[in-house]
């Protein structure tokens, strides 16, 4: 399983994180679990699988974007 993990530093969002978890399970389906929370809370917002590693990418791609887009940055 591989992590990615971004921080809010920057508003009224400071202090939030949202963790990607993604990788491939024991029948060759890609997933990715999005955790969010704020300090030491957090809860699972959605898991996603996939059977093809291109809408797989694509998908994750699209929601790290989005992500950026509202001031998250890697921590």
């Amino acid at each position: 399983m591989n992590v990615i993990h971004l921080n809010n530093t920057t508003g009224k969002r400071k202090g939030r994180w949202i963790r990607y978890e993604f990788g491939e399970d024991l029948f060759g389906f890609f997933y990715y679990d999005v955790f969010s929370g704020r300090s030491r809370n957090g809860r699972r917002l959605k898991t996603r699988i996939f059977a093809d590693p291109a809408d797989f990418l694509c998908s994750l791609d699209i929601e790290l974007y989005n992500s950026e887009n509202r001031d998250y940055v890697p921590r």
